[in-house]
């Protein structure tokens, strides 16, 4: 072929495709992790991508401010929590069809760990965006890893559930399991909780970790039956996570009063009795016909 035709060949081929290539085009949404207290923790990697972004999508703007004030960083900041996620899909919109750069940050840590974060990852891979996420601090890992606890297979619980009922109801199903398992603990409910999981597991190796990576950082790696003599008001303050040693062949035996508690609370709340029994034994390990006896039982004391 001449080479003439070649080029001209070459020419229809590009005008031909050139609409394919606008359309494959798209924005960024950078997912960036950030320092859990000490700032010194934040990689080049982040600060570059962070002065890169068009858009910052931030838990709260007055923390962010003080670490990008920090670093010399001006970027416009667009608040994103979980009370208003749902309206900001419209940026997201915006930045694609602009092939921009979106940094989504939380306010200490990894988004989407125990932070907002979830729903505009989901929504900018609906719109066709680019989704990179850039490893960084997360506080679960760092007190895994400084715990002195196994860390070959582990579960991050993030945080518990503050109703006393249902504290005990996801520790009794956590009780047998033989991994890791980490929790994040606000310090107000920290001593429930230390209680709550003596009750139910009964005693073993655990590691409190608090204020991570700051002047203060402490790991308490003690049985769990003496960790709570070992918090003085001064450690009572701070963010903590909370590690603890896997079951082994545990089986809890479930007390009559919580199981009876159980089954009013989701009477009350209107629950079938099948539906609760089949609760009891995921909660419990009660067999399926103790289980509907019990609720059966109640239920008639109950309404009597």
């Amino acid at each position: 072929m001449p080479d003439r035709q070649k080029r001209q060949l070459a020419w229809c081929f590009d005008k031909l495709t050139e609409g394919f290539k606008g359309d494959s085009l798209s924005g960024t949404l950078f997912i960036i992790s950030t320092p859990i207290g000490n700032l010194e923790d934040i990689s080049e990697r982040a600060k570059r991508v962070l002065n890169e972004s068009d858009l910052l999508l931030v838990e709260d703007t007055r923390v962010t401010i003080k670490l990008l004030n920090h670093f010399g960083i001006n970027k416009k900041m667009v608040s994103c929590h979980k009370f208003n996620e749902a309206t900001r899909r419209g940026l997201l919109e915006e930045a694609n069809q602009k092939e921009q750069k979106v940094a989504l940050i939380s306010d200490a840590g990894t988004p989407l760990i125990s932070d907002p974060g979830a729903r505009m990852v989901n929504e900018a891979i609906e719109l066709g965006m680019d989704v990179v996420a850039i490893p960084g601090p997360t506080a679960c890992i760092q007190a895994l890893i400084g715990s002195g606890l196994p860390c070959e297979r582990f579960a991050f619980e993030g945080f518990l559930p503050d109703k006393d009922s249902q504290l005990k109801e996801r520790l009794r199903q956590l009780a047998r399991d033989d991994r890791t398992l980490v929790f994040y603990v606000s310090p107000h409910s920290l001593v429930k909780t230390i209680d709550a999981i003596l009750e139910i597991f009964g005693d073993r190796r655990v590691c409190l970790a608090r204020e991570l990576t700051k002047r203060f950082e402490e790991y308490i790696r003690v049985p769990l039956s003496q960790l709570s003599s070992c918090l003085t008001e001064e450690k009572m303050r701070g963010e903590f996570c909370l590690v603890v040693e896997g079951g082994h062949d545990v089986r809890v035996a479930p007390e009559p009063a919580s199981l009876r508690a159980f089954v009013i609370e989701r009477l009350e709340d209107g629950g079938h009795s099948r539906d609760i029994a089949q609760e009891l034994c995921d909660a419990f390990q009660l067999r399926k016909s103790e289980a509907y006896d019990l609720v059966i039982r109640i239920k008639k004391e109950t309404t009597e």
